[in-house]
């Protein structure tokens, strides 16, 4: 373009005769053009634009974010000026973004180096219109499989609701035993349609989303079937990230140690519970699963204690009234530990745990012989390793 320019500006000065000279202004005319236009299409290759558009309540300002260690963290900020908004930025590879109107009500979509347009209503923050990005169909397609995956397990939940209720324990066991086969299948599917869609960059972060329902061994296998194209994108390595992690802390190795403080400030290592087996047990005041697990760990230690059991609580609580009163509420007169830093809680990161309940157990020289003993399967543990009671 610039030696065309050249060219034509020496044609303009030195042409041979007066009246070619119109032509040639002209010509000159057209050349500029082209040369504004080409600037003002010379985006640069990481370089996106979203251009939104609100429906519905209108906020004075909305703002791009993305998730860093479990919390949002803004971008950027835009004024909303009769329903829309413009954000622009870069991104080297296509990542999940939110805008939000405030803390609570946000959307979700994939970005990528693209102009990318978003509609959506406050009403409905659910199904957002995007176009111009590539991943966010599949992201979207992703989404619509993860829908009907959920509404094929309301019944279940419903009828365990029911049976509660009604204190129908056999029919709870049986829902439950259900309720593990359906989610088995639906993760065989979730694992099938990652290895069909390897070089897409939603790859990675379903397989992240997911990972917390894989054992080690399909991790592996996940992560083998990524494109090399996509090893580098954020999600990609933090699932890789994920399974270093894990596989430092599988069945046969030696626990990690960690230092964290008790309810009274004092510090407590693992290893001082070296010679007996230990439960290290993830949990929190606000997790109600956890609660709900939590009297048939009373049992198992009340059961097992004086054989040589002992449990050591990890807390992934923020709030530490709220902590102890759930230890006392739940009567759980073990060793407690926290550093109320939530999902950050540094035993728990050393440790791979991102859900809860999760707990690992370890024999008396400190080696993990097993993860996350629930029911009656933590009893059959415990009776293999000390007979039965």
């Amino acid at each position: 373009m610039q030696e065309f320019f050249r060219h034509s500006l020496k044609m303009a000065i030195f042409g041979t005769s007066t009246r070619n000279l119109m032509k040639l202004k002209n010509l000159l005319l057209i050349v500029l053009s082209a040369a504004l236009m080409a600037a003002c299409n010379n985006r640069k290759s990481d370089e996106f634009i979203i251009n939104g558009q609100v429906q519905g309540e209108q906020p004075g300002e909305v703002y791009l974010q993305k998730s860093k260690d479990g919390r949002f963290e803004i971008l950027d900020t835009a004024k909303v000026e009769n329903g829309r908004f413009t954000f622009r930025g870069t991104v080297s590879t296509p990542d999940i973004y939110y805008i939000a109107l405030d803390e609570n009500r946000y959307i979700s979509f994939f970005n990528e180096p693209a102009k990318v347009n978003v509609t959506f209503h406050t009403d409905s923050l659910m199904s957002p219109k995007v176009s111009g990005s590539a991943s966010d169909v599949q992201y979207r397609e992703y989404l619509k499989m993860q829908e009907e995956q959920r509404s094929a397990k309301i019944g279940l939940f419903s009828g365990y609701n029911e049976a509660s209720r009604s204190n129908d324990t056999a029919r709870m066991k049986a829902l439950e035993k259900e309720l593990e086969a359906m989610e088995k299948d639906q993760l065989a599917v979730v694992i099938d349609y990652i290895g069909k869609n390897s070089k897409s960059f939603v790859t990675p972060y379903i397989a992240m989303r997911h990972s917390h329902y894989m054992e080690l061994e399909d991790m592996e296998k996940v992560l083998a079937t990524f494109d090399k194209s996509i090893l580098q994108s954020p999600f990609a390595v933090m699932f890789a990230d994920r399974i270093a992690i894990l596989q430092n802390v599988a069945v046969g190795k030696t626990a990690p140690e960690f230092t964290m403080n008790n309810p009274d400030g004092q510090p407590v290592v693992l290893s001082q519970f070296r010679g007996k087996v230990v439960l290290v047990d993830f949990w929190a005041a606000w997790c109600g699963p956890c609660r709900a697990e939590n009297p048939n760990v009373v049992a198992a230690y009340k059961k097992f204690n004086s054989k040589g059991f002992d449990v050591l609580g990890v807390s992934l609580d923020r709030d530490k009234e709220s902590w102890l009163k759930a230890i006392s509420d739940d009567n759980l007169t073990w060793t407690h530990v926290s550093d109320l830093q939530y999902w950050q809680n540094a035993a728990a990161k050393l440790y791979g745990v991102n859900s809860i309940p999760s707990n690992v157990l370890l024999d008396q020289n400190g080696v993990i012989i097993a993860r996350n003993l629930r029911g009656e399967d933590l009893h059959k543990k415990l009776e293999e390793l000390f007979g039965t009671v």
